[in-house]
This record gives structure tokens, C-alpha cells and sequence, in this order.
């Protein structure tokens, strides 16, 4: 016999306008931000109401508790062999063993846990709108499990039930709750379903999470003479010898008009190191990893030369296109935030340049109160666009006919403030 939960329920644009009025007058708002992360399947941050965070972590690792007893179990790794497992089995023409029911099985409990944070926090969850492309190209690695996720966190939402509580009580099987509302494609599905929001995903992980600084910079090579043109609109390149550290102070209006209306002056400086990919010759030139210490390296390639002065002078009286070249390498990566080991499980992210403070953001560094990793921080910022999309919601003077500014402008604006 058929039986058709929920038969009631509000349609899609009913929930919706449900839950922005409660937002609207709701005081205590937490936002929970996930980041489909390149080290972790799924990476979450709670944030409060003024952006402070209250937990984050990485689902690669899954607690249950079974009669009092807890268990872990690390479903990165499990897929991580399981692919290797089937890229053999597929050389040696064996049976190729499934796949599929590990990856529902984690999503199932990765859903359940974010479901009980929900709910926990009254919060709500905001995800990344992702494009098909990225989808698509995330498909050919059998651990990314971006397509299915989605799809059970909305269908999962949609009747919240907790086995735990009364069958009566708010969350039992006669008052389940609903969060979302009933998904019938993708296609159709904008910006909101119900408590779950969808936030563009321009620069969210490679941000600094403090200063709130991005690169905008072309700093490709592509001849002497536009280096020089390039190095020439900075506003002053100069080596700190109390510090030990180059500075090069820009102001973006000269380069772009994407920081209009933003902070464009900065100050880049080639504190601390990197981590520089290479095609490594010693392998086969496969892809390999070193740690550049980035004042040292434009030391080398300074070396010879008066860099007590101005080095915009200095600059532009070298020639030869190995000289540019290697300047702006070196420049794009001191700008390079994100640092990841082709080998060794590090990646952080590190900031060129510092706080009110004088202080450079360094995730390795940071404690709880900051993101602890890349992933991390992706979440942390996916999470401050749901707080941006609160602050907007809160300031409209009719929810129905609001229009969220989520543009690059207003973010860096948000973030910068």
C-alpha cells in the first residue's frame, strides 16, 4: 500500500518564504558552510551570528555510538584503496569490485550528522553553486562524491525525522521536520531550498579569512617589455632589511577595474615560504613538490644588485626574458595562498600580507577560532556569504521582493569591512 509522506506540505516557494521570514526575525542565526574540499570529502564550519566559529571538521572520518560504545570509520581511505583496488582489477582484466554502495553508505552518514547539526544549532546550510562543468570533470575521481550529495541532503531534509524523540514531539515520525522543499530537478532548483542556500563560489578558498585580500593579478610572462610595463604601475618595490623581506605596495586601480569600490591598496610582502609543483626531471618529469623560501629566491635572483633603494629603477634597467620570467614566478607565488604537498598531507594557507596587527595569517599557526586548513577555510567563507546573505535579508524591507547581492564587489566589501 502506497503511502505519501508529507502530503500536505507547503510547495517550494511557501517553504521558501517561510523560512526567510523566520530568518528575518530570528536573533541567534548559525550558518553552517560546507566545502567539497581536494584533501576531504566533505569539510563543514559552524558559524554564529557574528561570524565566530563554533566547530569545524572534516568528514573523512565518521563517529557512530552502538550501545554505548563509539566507532571510526575513515571513509577517505576506504574509497582511497577501493579506487586503487579497481585501477588494478581493471589492468588485470579481474572482476571489478563496487564501489557504489560505499560511497551511499558515507553519504548517508555524512547527511545524518550535518542533519543533527542542523537542527542542534537551528542553523542553516549553505553549499557552493557549482557548475556542470566542475560536476562533470569531478566525475572521473570515484572518491569526489559531489553528484549523489546534494540529492540525499535535500531528500534527506525533506522529512526529518529523529528515531530518538517521541513520535509526537517536534522531529519525531508525526511531526517530522521540514527543511527543504521537495527537489524535482536540478535544473529548477535557484538559490534556495527551504533552509539550504546556494552561494557563487568565486574565491572562497583562496582568501585571506582575516584582511580578506585576493590576488587579482595577471602575472604571466609573455614579453620583457610588458613585465616592465607591469612592474612599473607598482606603486613602490622595496627591500626591508629590519624585517628581511621584499615589499611591493600596489594599488589595484592601476591593474584592474575588478577591486573598484573595495580596498585596492595593499602591501605584498615575501614573508615566510611556499610550496612551488614542478615537473620533476630526476622523475620521469612527474609532478613534484619543494618548499621555496620566497626572500631567499628573490634574493638569488637580485643578487648583484643595489636593493637598498628603489628597485622599480633597478628593475627596469635589467633585461633578458630569464630575469622577468623568474620575478614573476616568484611574485605569483608569494601571492599563492593555498599550498598543497604532491606528497606529504600538508595544505594551508598563508597570507602575504599582514593584519592591522602586522601579523600574516597562517593556517598552520591559527588557532581554533580560524580556519585550521585550506578545506577549512573554504567552509569558513562559504559560511560568511550565508552570513552576508542574513545581514541583506535583515536590512530589506520586504523578504518577498528582495534581491541578494552576492557579486564579487559585495563579498570583498563583506569581508573587508
Amino acid at each position: 500500500m502506497p503511502i505519501t509522506l508529507n502530503f500536505k506540505s507547503l510547495k517550494s516557494d511557501n517553504i521558501n518564504a517561510q523560512v526567510m521570514e523566520y530568518l528575518r526575525s530570528a536573533e541567534d542565526i548559525h550558518v553552517i558552510g560546507i566545502d567539497r574540499g581536494e584533501r576531504n570529502l566533505l569539510y563543514l564550519v559552524v558559524l554564529d551570528s557574528a561570524g565566530r566559529i563554533c566547530e569545524q571538521m572534516s568528514l573523512n572520518e565518521i563517529c557512530n555510538t552502538y550501545n554505548g560504545n563509539t566507532y571510526k570509520t575513515d571513509y577517505h581511505n576506504l574509497l582511497n584503496e577501493r579506487e586503487h583496488k579497481r585501477k588494478k582489477e581493471r589492468q588485470n582484466w579481474q572482476i571489478i569490485e563496487g564501489i557504489k554502495e560505499l560511497k551511499e553508505g558515507y553519504l548517508s552518514h555524512a547527511v545524518h550528522k550535518i542533519a543533527e547539526l542542523m537542527v542542534e544549532y537551528k542553523a542553516i546550510v549553505v553549499l557552493e553553486k557549482l557548475n556542470k562543468d566542475f560536476k562533470r570533470g569531478r566525475q572521473k575521481v570515484e572518491r569526489e562524491v559531489y553528484q549523489k550529495f546534494e540529492k540525499m541532503l535535500i531528500n534527506k531534509l525533506n522529512y526529518l525525522v529523529d528515531k530518538r524523540v517521541d513520535p509526537t514531539s517536534p522531529g519525531g515520525l508525526l511531526k517530522a521536520y521540514q527543511l527543504t522543499s521537495k527537489l524535482d530537478s536540478f535544473e529548477k532548483l535557484d538559490k534556495q531550498s527551504g533552509f539550504l542556500f546556494y552561494v557563487p563560489a568565486w574565491n572562497t578558498s583562496n582568501i585571506d579569512p582575516v584582511t580578506g585580500f585576493v590576488n587579482l593579478l595577471d602575472l604571466h610572462y609573455e614579453s620583457e617589455n610588458k613585465a616592465k610595463e607591469l612592474l612599473g604601475k607598482f606603486d613602490s618595490i622595496r627591500y626591508n632589511e629590519a624585517k628581511d623581506w621584499f615589499e611591493f605596495c600596489i594599488d589595484y586601480d592601476k591593474f584592474t577595474t575588478k577591486a573598484q569600490d573595495t580596498q585596492t591598496k595593499w602591501t605584498i610582502c615575501t614573508c615566510g615560504t611556499r610550496i612551488e609543483k614542478f615537473r620533476n626531471p630526476d622523475k620521469n618529469s612527474q609532478w613534484d613538490s619543494r618548499e621555496v623560501n620566497l626572500t631567499q629566491e628573490f634574493k638569488s635572483l637580485f643578487d648583484g644588485l643595489d636593493i637598498g633603494g628603489n628597485l622599480q629603477d633597478v628593475i627596469t634597467q635589467q633585461s633578458g626574458k630569464h630575469f622577468f620570467e623568474r620575478l614573476l614566478h616568484l611574485l605569483r607565488l608569494t601571492l599563492q595562498m593555498r599550498n598543497s604537498s604532491t606528497e606529504a598531507n600538508i595544505d594551508y594557507i598563508a597570507s602575504p600580507v599582514a593584519n592591522r596587527s602586522g601579523e600574516f595569517f597562517d593556517s598552520r599557526n591559527s588557532d581554533v577560532s580560524l580556519p585550521q586548513d585550506a578545506d577549512a577555510n573554504g567552509a569558513y567563507n562559504i559560511a560568511r556569504k550565508g552570513l552576508m546573505i542574513i545581514e541583506q535579508l535583515k536590512a530589506a524591507d520586504d523578504s518577498k521582493k528582495i534581491k541578494f547581492d552576492l557579486s564579487n564587489r559585495r563579498w570583498l566589501q563583506f569581508v573587508q569591512k
